[in-house]
């Protein structure tokens, strides 16, 4: 009987406090664990040196939630022709800015805390941090996922921050609820979230370097873009169609044009978002105080008997029997949507 095909998606968690002191730098020394050599800044962080990498891996690209003591983060070519990492970075810094150098003859730059760097690992470039822990989340796009999406441009990227404009607020909502919520997710939904966020990302890289929002080709990173806005302003009485293609940068119409490729319109969407986060707090036990009104209310519906009449259509079961424990499905997770869900239509 043959074996059954191993996932190329994984997810892997690694600690360092997890190993005997002497092991802790020299375990990073080692091909594939960073894609950059760590080096502690002095006596005092070598032996404070920890590392926390939470990371999921898919066939394109893989994304790293990074958590780590003081350090110097260095990579020159040598590390390249070494590894043959030819892979394409967009970090998203956390906590505090981290400065940073490209090439042997750049000034170094600091970037802040809401930012989002790319880097070429196929160049030079170093990052460091001499005295505050550091996090970042890093989406790692392979070449040919970011040629495909730029041409010949993604060799002019290095060292670029993103515009804090357009959609690069949305890859930065999408990469910290992916962050939070990827120890939990299936396998199955591993692949799709990391799909989505990829996805996301060329499109912004693109639009970024010149291309059209409107243009076909990033018709899938803006449903995912779209999928995010709407997530984060479920509660808000003023989402609609409108408010959203507004804060995307499209038209109305070509957003509706982008839902209905995936079957789906978008006032469809938004109800069935809200149905969703409602079932999430409703089945959650620190809500059991708060009354079914007040959630529906906080999910954006203001009548709360069409509220219990949609949950009933969408789920099968009423908010009252999923507040005692009556449902015997799960479902997914309401902090936030990174995979293209499929709501029932209108009726």
């Amino acid at each position: 009987m043959a074996a059954p095909a191993r996932s190329p998606y994984s997810y892997e968690e690694i600690d360092t406090d997890t190993l005997p002191p002497p092991q802790r730098v020299a375990l990073w020394e080692e091909p594939g664990w960073l894609p950059m050599q760590a080096d502690p800044t002095d006596e005092d962080a070598r032996q404070r040196f920890r590392i926390q990498l939470h990371r999921l891996t898919g066939p394109a690209a893989r994304f790293a939630d990074l958590t780590a003591t003081p350090m110097k983060l260095s990579r020159t070519k040598r590390h390249y022709h070494r590894d043959g990492l030819d892979m394409v970075s967009l970090t998203l810094v956390l906590d505090n800015g981290i400065e940073h150098q490209f090439g042997a003859d750049r000034s170094s730059t600091v970037v802040q805390p809401g930012q989002i760097l790319v880097k070429d690992f196929t160049e030079t470039a170093a990052a460091w941090w001499p005295a505050c822990t550091h996090r970042g989340l890093n989406l790692h796009l392979s070449r040919p996922t970011v040629d495909a999406a730029m041409g010949n441009r993604s060799w002019y990227i290095h060292g670029t921050v993103l515009s804090p404009d357009g959609l690069s607020p949305m890859l930065q909502a999408q990469t910290q609820v992916l962050a939070e919520i990827m120890p939990h997710l299936s396998a199955t939904a591993h692949a799709a979230a990391l799909e989505a966020t990829v996805a996301l990302a060329t499109t912004v890289l693109r639009v970024e370097f010149g291309s059209r929002l409107e243009d076909e080709e990033n018709g899938p990173g803006l449903f995912a873009a779209a999928q995010t806005f709407i997530d984060r302003h479920l509660c808000s009485s003023h989402l609609n169609p409108e408010l959203t293609a507004r804060q995307l940068g499209c038209s109305r119409a070509h957003l509706y044009r982008v839902f209905a490729t995936h079957g789906v319109t978008v006032a469809d969407y938004v109800r069935d978002a809200r149905l969703r986060r409602a079932h999430t707090l409703l089945a959650g036990a620190g809500h059991n105080s708060e009354r079914i009104g007040d959630i529906a209310f906080r999910c954006g519906f203001d009548d709360p008997v069409h509220f219990a009449r949609l949950f009933r259509r969408r789920f099968g079961i009423t908010p009252r029997e999923v507040r005692a424990g009556k449902d015997p499905h799960s479902r997914e997770d309401g902090r936030g949507s990174l995979t293209p869900q499929h709501p029932q239509p209108s009726r």
